[in-house]
């Protein structure tokens, strides 16, 4: 995948500026991609150039002009042919699955101290989710209906985030 794919998703959703799908991206995608503020705007402008895009500048009192973006037709079948191919699984990129599996190196205080620090971070993005999940279920029901696979995603995130903190877990038990 894409930053591509991601932008397009998104302004899918709603039409924005720049900064609303910075702000979109941070509360959704983010939690399973990741770009720069720099890196999207070079998208938004590559596709804009490629047509996939529509831009209209709205004047704004004592501010450059804000430039709103939306999908072109062009841009909708794009992301239609996109979401019909196959997706090979991703290989997890997570460091500290090196550290640990280095981990012979540290010593006891040391490894639990790595134990502990990674599972406070888990326990955050659970926390995180879990708080995400409590807005869309407490959000509209046409919304919730519209965005119900964008939903389980999140909810993934949700099961994903309680195995590392039972994996985390387990391993301090042992260590003990």
């Amino acid at each position: 995948m894409s930053l591509r794919y991601a932008v397009l998703t998104l302004l899918d959703i709603e039409p924005g500026s720049g900064y609303d799908l910075k702000r979109r991206f941070e509360r959704s995608v983010s939690h399973f991609w990741s770009a720069s503020h720099q890196q999207m705007y070079r998208e938004l402008h590559k596709l804009h150039q490629e047509g996939l895009l529509d831009c209209v500048e709205q004047p704004q009192e004592g501010k450059p002009d804000k430039k709103l973006y939306s999908l072109t037709d062009k841009g909708c079948a794009e992301l239609r042919h996109w979401v019909t191919q196959p997706t090979a699984p991703q290989k997890i990129r997570e460091p500290f699955l090196v550290r640990m599996f280095a981990g012979h190196h540290l010593d006891r205080d040391d490894l639990r101290s790595a134990l502990n620090s990674q599972l406070q971070l888990h326990r955050e993005v659970l926390r995180h989710y879990q708080e995400q999940n409590e807005k869309v279920l407490n959000s509209d029901a046409a919304l919730q209906k519209r965005y119900w696979l964008a939903h389980r995603t999140l909810l993934l995130g949700i099961e994903a985030e309680k195995t590392w903190i039972t994996w985390l877990e387990n391993l301090s038990e042992e260590l003990e």
